[in-house]
């Protein structure tokens, strides 16, 4: 027999209680887990440890700061790449955003089909900017 009580898996007590990945003791012991496993804590950001490389001394040039070898590596970069030259300039003068409109730059249209009384009141009042 495919499905009898003799092939499935049971626990110590010989039933199957607490084994499925939803019971609540197997919740429990996964959000125990995740919040002592926090890597994005401020002792483990990358991010804030380069920021306070960037006044420090670069090996790689003598004389300059980190900030500074990086800004002209970036440069050098940019001049032979294309996709540095465009990752330089999103950085320099922000991403171009694509304005929202409808067609011809026209304001989008919304229609809002209500199907009572009340949800037309009720629409009609949000739309109008009062509180429901």
């Amino acid at each position: 027999m495919v499905n009898s009580t003799s092939d499935k898996k049971l626990n110590r007590s010989g039933n199957r209680r607490g084994m499925s990945l939803n019971s609540h003791k197997n919740i429990v012991k996964a959000q125990e887990v995740l919040r002592g496993n926090n890597h994005a804590k401020k002792d483990y950001s990358i991010t804030r440890i380069q920021r306070g490389m960037l006044p420090l001394p670069c090996p790689y040039a003598q004389g300059k700061t980190w900030a500074e070898w990086l800004a002209e590596r970036g440069m050098a970069l940019a001049a032979e790449n294309a996709a540095y030259y465009r990752e330089l300039l999103d950085r320099l003068e922000g991403k171009v955003t694509q304005p929202i409109g409808g067609e011809g730059g026209e304001p989008i249209k919304t229609e809002i089909i209500v199907s009572s009384e009340t949800a037309k009141n009720i629409t009609n009042a949000i739309l109008s900017g009062k509180r429901t």
